[in-house]
């Protein structure tokens, strides 16, 4: 009993010191904003931020959505019904076509990670060699990515159409990095293989 009660101390200790998981708004701009949402009303939404005891607020029309730490998102502009407006409602307000593709291949390099693409042109290559390897990635390549593929951490900020094609063509770009990866390492691999053999028939 003796010794156990020190275990419990520190089990409770290292329980206290793990963070707990945050809210995180995503506002109109493309930056994420940790924090802990307390209340959300029409005009503000009210806030803690991860390292601090003082509430804070956010304009809600500067939000465009909530993602809690349970996993449930909260959107607080959704378009609406397309017979209701005149004009497309804009996810990104204030962002130009410049900035909106370049937040969008940041967001690309971090959710676009399919590796299959790589380990199929791989296995081709080393089960047919690099003269039929080849033709594994001249056809995986060009295919376009997948929707369901693509790891977009905010999706319905596709349907932007600057935002929307520059995350595709990222992504399409780096599945034909990965395509062509797998086939030259497949390739190094047969020319290790030939000049293992070669030198051992001398």
């Amino acid at each position: 009993m003796n010794r156990l009660f020190p275990l419990l101390l520190l089990l409770a200790g290292t329980a206290r010191a793990q963070p707990a998981p945050t809210d995180v708004m995503l506002r109109t701009d493309g930056s994420e904003v940790p924090s802990r949402v307390l209340t959300i009303t029409p005009e503000e939404l009210r806030y803690l931020p991860p390292a601090g005891a003082d509430t804070l607020r956010l304009a809600t029309a500067d939000v465009f959505l909530v993602r809690y730490a349970n996993g449930t998102r909260e959107v607080l502009h959704p378009p609406a019904p397309a017979g209701a407006r005149l004009f497309p409602v804009d996810l990104l307000p204030g962002l130009d076509v410049a900035q909106r593709r370049a937040l969008a291949q940041q967001a690309a390099a971090r959710g676009y990670t399919d590796r299959g693409p790589f380990w199929g042109s791989l296995g081709a290559t080393l089960y047919g060699g690099p003269l039929l390897g080849v033709v594994a990635p001249a056809i995986i390549a060009p295919r376009p990515v997948a929707t369901a593929r693509l790891g977009a951490p905010h999706p319905e900020l596709l349907a932007d159409p600057s935002y929307g094609e520059a995350y595709r063509q990222e992504a399409q770009r780096r599945k034909r990095g990965r395509t062509w990866g797998g086939y030259g390492v497949g390739v190094g691999a047969w020319v290790l293989l030939i000049g293992a053999l070669a030198a051992s028939a001398h």
